[in-house]
């Protein structure tokens, strides 16, 4: 019988305790929304420069239109749906490795980051976001940042 534990899709009873199977690495960077969509939330490089911030994240797939980039005080939202194309009903995978529909990931911000001034740009599946400095700390006041 341990021999299938492994297998199980949710903890199985094994005594003296719960046995808790390890998850995938893709398993722990989606999870569902209500709808069944899964979320994706991408890895993020975060870079001081002396003037400004630097965000990288990778989204292959989606094209700038997709993006949906709001700030509020220290925080960034950023949030991207691909739209559906038209593929056919005949396609089969024999390996699929990347497929993301939508992505969501939400970042805290230094204090001194001036979210009011940002832009983005999307090129060759990443996306960057520019964040300038200031001397102020940033107010709580929603905003938005339009992708290039």
């Amino acid at each position: 019988m341990s021999e299938n534990v492994l297998y199980y899709p949710k903890p199985a009873p094994v005594y003296p305790g719960m046995y808790n199977p390890i998850q995938r690495k893709e398993e722990l960077l989606h999870k569902l929304n209500k709808k069944g969509i899964r979320i994706f939330k991408p890895p993020v490089n975060i870079i001081e420069l002396p003037d400004h911030y630097r965000i990288e994240m990778t989204a292959p797939g989606f094209k700038r239109e997709d993006f949906y980039i709001k700030t509020n005080g220290c925080s960034l939202s950023i949030e991207a749906a691909k739209r559906q194309s038209g593929k056919t009903k005949d396609e089969r995978y024999r390996f699929r490795s990347f497929h993301y529909d939508y992505i969501k990931r939400d970042i805290e911000l230094p204090d001194n980051v001036d979210p009011d001034f940002g832009t983005a740009e999307y090129k060759n599946g990443v996306l960057n976001i520019y964040l300038y400095k200031n001397s102020y700390q940033a107010e709580n006041r929603p905003g938005q940042i339009i992708v290039y």
